[in-house]
């Protein structure tokens, strides 16, 4: 997958109880882009590079996402990619996506960058970036 812009939301709580060294390991390793309280996010716009963080975070002991029912069930992060060209040879976008309880948040509403330019619309208004906990 190419992607654009992705991001990672987790809870501090879980970073203290699966990455080594715990909150101080995962600021030591610039892993916290932004923190809001009981949530921190790491955004990347390499899709390869998100590939492998999350490799490491599963190994670390994070449970990573299941297909459930036609579901996608977040656990211990959820993964946010906006504007995204998908390679792979399963469509994903035909599943639901559940995110965590701990994650509480209202996402910013999102559009494609096509249609954003199609509209005349600012960009910023419509860039899926912005979050708000609730």
């Amino acid at each position: 997958m190419r992607s654009q812009f992705e991001s990672l939301f987790t809870s501090k709580d879980i970073v203290r109880a699966k990455y080594p060294n715990g909150w101080v390991g995962w600021l030591n390793d610039r892993m916290s882009d932004d923190d809001d309280g009981k949530l921190t996010r790491f955004s990347t716009m390499d899709g390869r590079y998100m590939y492998i963080i999350v490799e490491k975070l599963i190994e670390y002991g994070f449970r990573p996402p299941e297909l459930i029912n036609d579901t996608i069930h977040f656990h211990d992060f959820y993964l946010s990619v906006y504007e995204y060209l998908d390679y792979s040879p399963y469509d994903c976008s035909k599943y639901k996506k559940k995110i965590p309880t701990w994650l509480n948040i209202q996402p910013q509403p999102e559009k494609r960058l096509q249609e954003i330019d199609a509209l005349g619309l600012d960009a910023y208004a419509f860039n899926g970036l912005d979050y708000s906990c609730n």
